[in-house]
């Protein structure tokens, strides 16, 4: 009895353990099931909390217009007969900047004012030596004249008229204008005279070393002494920072009242100290301010090495606008002589260093501290070489594997060898004559620029003996410098001209289509007008046979089809058409603002190109010729294949066409002064002998407008066959020929085709 207890027992004892501690765990759950139900006095012993808090931020009101907390926002039980009540919360909408540093409080550094005392602003004046030496320096250039009439041809100056006959009083007036008009846009704040040379680089460098939440009144003090007043010389120009010009900002006028000497220096000194307690100082955090006095001295050669000159930032009582010029030309061949002296001494210590790294000296590239050649990691990758003599370039192109050397590319050989012939004589001591060069090399290297191997025959300098060296060169990128723009937007309504003619009104229809689908369904602000051209024989017969009768009814129907679209034509009748006829026409119709894309009839339009218009064609600054990708001709690529109906970017459907000059967007008012000009420079002469599209390019090149001419991927051409007068130009005629060759297919598309015919007619 007892062996079979026992063998139960022996079996059971790893479970044993476990159901002891199911027991035990049973029993005080049933003897603390009394206690959970209430307190029992706890609440002072426990305390019951959260080891970690979510911050969160809540946004909104309640219906009472009480601000919601984090006690509003609690879960409710959803059941079918008691369903939940949803609070409304108003939302605060977050207005941001247009600006990212005008959110983050970022300024610009620098603002000078030049106070224009010595007559009116002419070419001739120092005024005009200003600007050109320092605008590109600083952020802001104004200057504060007693007309607001400078001589025609200097729009370009920022001119704000002061007018009051008093010095003091001008001088508080000028004070009061930066303070409400530009206080909080910059930093520092540089008031100097129109016969103060300024050397912008130093000076921006000097401002950049100060911190801008001190208050900072320098330039040159002068004690006076019966006043207890220190202030700073105006000839020499003074600085005063952003925080000091908001203390003393709203005393302008006060101070102005309460002036009763002739010195404005004196008085602006005197209103800075009585309302913030500043005095005029040179030096500031280690910064120290120089200026020269340049009255009755000429720039020689004992000057120059004058060492208060040297250090000056503003150099005062300079006469005339030709010795501010030589003023800047010493000062940036000073700061271009220390610079080359810097990468001097930062090669020499990349030399030194190198060793210690793990590749050692031989890390090292040529030259030294700029970035090693791209290294190709396919053949595919590999930049190829150009290779030039002194006359011709090779291998430029596929099109043109050979063409003479002359413009831009001729002006760089001349200079590469000008350059070499002058480091290898530096380092021979002259003693090489330029034979001639034997072979010429060059490829541009994204990384580092462009790069020239040359080959050169040298001749001995009296001797009779040549021998052959090869010269590397290295012409390095420079910093990417951003050119400051006029804001433009992409609202501008752009006013589309499309002239057509007899030949190419079947493909008005398509247009059409083209522009009610991307412009008058998604309500885009474009407008269109089409330019109907009749020859004189086509003139005669439009009463009773009119030509263009089917496409005047469909432009009919669009605008009955899209209430308040912008579809009008006119009919011109001449015996040739060009651009600028048709524009003499359309500028006339049209108010000086209107954003005009001139286009022909295969363009297929797209809102990216039309945004695009916008933004590259600013009103007395810059007109848009874009360059197309222009179609094959249909019946050669795609005699073996189904035509897609659309035109895709690919080499083997189309080209850039930089032949075509016929689409262009500017503003009314530009041509208008383009064509003005145009007239002047070709007086007496008529339309009639304009007939290429290239007098259009050529005629805003005249002017002082920025011309933008790039290839624009967006602008997509059907084929069109083209028509060359024999009465153009020789050179016009001769481009007409080549484009019209370009634009029947590809070199291998037609020798592929070539080859067939010669296979027909073989067999």
């Amino acid at each position: 009895m007892f062996r079979p207890v026992r063998r139960f027992v022996s079996r059971s004892r790893p479970v044993i353990p476990i159901a002891i501690g199911i027991c035990v765990g049973i029993t005080l759950s049933l003897l603390c099931s009394p206690l959970l139900d209430s307190n029992c006095g706890f609440d002072s012993f426990v305390h019951v909390g959260s080891s970690r808090k979510t911050n969160a931020f809540f946004a909104g009101i309640d219906d009472k217009g009480n601000p919601l907390n984090d006690d509003d926002f609690e879960p409710v039980l959803m059941t079918a007969n008691n369903p939940p009540v949803k609070k409304s919360i108003e939302q605060h909408r977050l207005v941001r900047m247009r600006y990212i540093s005008s959110e983050l409080g970022i300024r610009d550094k620098l603002f000078v004012g030049v106070v224009v005392s010595r007559g009116d602003i002419d070419l001739e004046s120092t005024t005009v030596g200003i600007n050109k030496t320092i605008s590109h320096y600083v952020s802001k250039l104004v200057f504060f004249t007693k007309s607001s009439d400078p001589e025609a041809g200097l729009t370009g100056l920022n001119v704000v008229p002061i007018e009051a006959d008093k010095t003091v009083t001008r001088t508080f007036e000028i004070w009061k204008s930066i303070y409400e008009n530009y206080g909080n846009d910059y930093d520092f704040f540089l008031l100097i005279q129109d016969d103060t040379y300024l050397f912008g680089e130093r000076m921006i460098d000097f401002v950049g070393q100060i911190n801008i939440g001190q208050d900072v009144y320098m330039g040159i003090p002068i004690h006076e002494a019966d006043m207890e007043v220190t202030y700073c010389r105006r000839e020499a120009g003074y600085i005063i920072s952003r925080n000091l010009l908001n203390q003393v900002g709203e005393f302008w006028e006060d101070c102005m009242r309460k002036s009763w000497s002739s010195m404005p220096d004196l008085e602006i000194g005197r209103c800075v100290h009585e309302h913030t307690g500043a005095v005029c100082s040179a030096q500031h955090e280690g910064s120290l301010y120089h200026s020269y006095n340049f009255e009755d001295k000429v720039l020689t050669p004992v000057e120059m090495s004058d060492r208060g000159l040297r250090k000056a930032l503003t150099v005062y009582n300079v006469m005339d606008r030709r010795t501010i010029f030589k003023l800047h030309m010493f000062f940036n061949e000073m700061a271009l002589n220390q610079t080359y002296k810097k990468i001097t001494a930062n090669q020499k210590i990349i030399e030194v260093t190198s060793k210690y790294t793990p590749e050692g000296k031989q890390s090292l590239s040529w030259p030294t501290g700029i970035h090693s050649p791209y290294n190709p990691s396919t053949r595919f990758d590999i930049f190829s070489w150009e290779y030039f003599s002194m006359t011709h370039l090779y291998g430029s192109s596929d099109a043109e594997p050979k063409i003479p050397l002359t413009g831009a590319n001729k002006h760089d050989i001349d200079e590469v060898l000008t350059t070499a012939m002058s480091r290898l004589n530096d380092k021979y001591d002259n003693a090489f004559m330029l034979g001639h060069l034997v072979n010429g090399y060059r490829r541009f290297d994204p990384t580092r620029g462009m790069e020239y191997t040359l080959d050169l025959e040298l001749k001995l300098t009296g001797e009779k003996k040549e021998i052959q060296k090869r010269v590397h060169l290295l012409r390095p990128l420079n910093k990417v410098e951003i050119v400051s723009m006029p804001y433009v937007t992409e609202y501008t309504q752009v006013t589309i001209i499309v002239p057509v003619v007899f030949s190419n009104r079947e493909e008005v229809r398509l247009f059409l289509d083209s522009f009610s689908k991307i412009c008058l369904e998604s309500h885009d602000k474009s407008s269109l007008m089409l330019i109907f051209i009749y020859t004189p024989t086509e003139a005669r017969s439009m009463a009773t046979n009119d030509i263009f009768g089917v496409t005047k009814g469909y432009v009919t129907y669009l605008e009955r089809k899209y209430p308040g679209s912008h579809i009008s034509w006119i009919s011109v009748k001449t015996s040739i058409p060009s651009l600028i006829a048709v524009m003499d026409v359309v500028a006339a119709k049209f108010p000086s603002d209107t954003l005009i894309f001139l286009t022909n009839v295969k363009v297929e339009l797209s809102t990216e190109f039309l945004n695009r218009v916008r933004m590259n064609t600013i009103n007395i600054w810059q007109v848009f010729f874009p360059i197309p990708f222009s179609q094959y001709d249909p019946a050669i690529i795609y005699a073996d294949a189904p035509n897609p109906n659309h035109i895709d970017v690919s080499k083997s459907a189309g080209h850039f066409d930089n032949h075509l000059y016929e689409h262009a967007s500017f503003y009314n008012s530009d041509y208008s002064h383009a064509r003005q000009l145009w007239d002047e420079k070709h007086p007496g002469s008529t339309t009639d002998h304009i007939q290429s599209d290239i007098d259009l390019f050529e005629m805003f090149l005249n002017t002082k407008l920025h011309v933008f001419r790039a290839v624009e991927p967006a602008l997509k051409q059907r084929f069109q066959e083209r028509t060359c007068h024999p009465t153009l130009h020789e050179d016009q005629y001769q481009r007409c020929l080549e484009g019209r060759a370009e634009g029947l297919a590809s070199r291998s598309q037609l020798a592929m085709l070539v080859f067939q015919q010669q296979q027909q007619e073989e067999h």
